[in-house]
């Protein structure tokens, strides 16, 4: 099965759009306490100054957030995330050094959250302590394990809470990893329940990629899910944003591949077919990549926002560079308008 993109954190963006009812979720009687009526502010300066050598990617996140509570004070709340598919027995220590830092820096008491999202149902770590005796130092910390809201999606204490969602996908994808069949027909299922559920067309959207990403399937496993979608499609309208990515990134390389043997053949006539294959084969596949990019930014905007004025689709069209159209491809997913692209 594919691996999950490996840059940032799906976890993390999950907290970016959905902070209130995802802590809403998983820690009910801490945001009970805070004034939503005053937006949380994002430390994400602070904690990298504190803590440079914080892991992300595709397994784990951290967050520092500063909010309001009710009583009319501000809080520091750690947000740690633990999504690693095994528990790693070095996280205590590392919740209770970050606590530290960020007491010591800034002189501020920390309220740390920790989220797991391991396979182990008896391995709940509450505490850190280091001393002789009596002697010592001590932290404690809450925890919620994601593991127990399997079977919850239909609970209807979490109807209206759409993060429900995204922890289903990482159940998913946890139980069914091996078997990208499998992991396909679960999918769908989340997709078709999702849809179900009334949520904003931007809430919508911001789910199914966040779904796509907690769920990645094999290239000829996603051709299949793709026929699934359209006749699900059929029997009840689904603007399935995230399908065009896929659809174009696939219709990109399909090109590059067509591209690279035309190339290849030429240019074998001239210096040896084989080794003329080998270069028009290569230079076809990152054209066509480049190209399903550009594609697939441009399907999304117009998906989205309607006709895409022509000055931005030459600016796409315009950018080569591969790290730069990926950035691009996400700001497309997130903007709330073609102005702010």
């Amino acid at each position: 099965m594919a691996e999950p993109i490996d840059h940032d954190s799906p976890w993390k963006e999950t907290l970016d759009r959905f902070l209130r009812p995802f802590l809403e979720l998983t820690f009910p009687s801490i945001t009970r306490h805070i004034d939503w009526a005053v937006a949380p502010i994002s430390l994400e300066q602070e904690f990298r100054e504190i803590a440079p050598d914080a892991e992300l990617g595709p397994l784990r996140a951290d967050k520092l957030i500063k909010v309001r509570l009710l009583n009319g004070t501000d809080e520091w709340l750690l947000i740690h995330i633990e999504v690693q598919m095994q528990y790693d027995s070095r996280l205590p220590r590392r919740v209770f050094d970050y606590c530290c830092r960020i007491h010591s820096r800034y002189t501020m008491s920390v309220v740390p959250l920790v989220i797991l999202g391991d396979t182990r149902r008896n391995w709940r770590p509450t505490a850190y302590s280091g001393g002789f005796g009596n002697l010592g130092l001590r932290i404690c910390f809450a925890i919620c394990k994601v593991g127990d809201f399997k079977n919850r999606l239909e609970d209807p204490c979490h109807r209206d809470n759409l993060t429900i969602f995204i922890i289903a996908a990482h159940l998913g994808t946890q139980k069914h990893r091996k078997d990208p069949a499998s992991l396909s027909e679960c999918r769908l299922e989340l997709t078709r329940k999702l849809y179900d559920r009334g949520y904003t067309a931007e809430d919508l959207r911001s789910l199914l990629f966040l779904i796509d990403w907690l769920m990645p399937l094999p290239a000829e496993h996603k051709v299949q899910f793709r026929k699934r979608l359209q006749q699900l499609q059929k029997e009840k309208p689904m603007p399935h944003v995230t399908l065009f990515e896929e659809l174009s990134r696939e219709e990109g390389r399909e090109e590059g591949r067509e591209e690279g043997r035309e190339e290849g053949l030429q240019e074998g006539r001239e210096v040896g077919l084989q080794e003329g294959r080998e270069v028009g084969l290569q230079e076809g596949r990152e054209v066509g990549l480049q190209e399903g990019r550009q594609r697939s930014i441009l399907d999304l905007l117009e998906t989205r926002f309607g006709e895409v004025p022509t000055a931005i689709r030459d600016g796409v069209r315009a950018v080569h560079d591969e790290a730069r159209l990926k950035e691009m491809l996400c700001r497309a997913a997130v903007i709330p308008s073609l102005e702010a692209f």
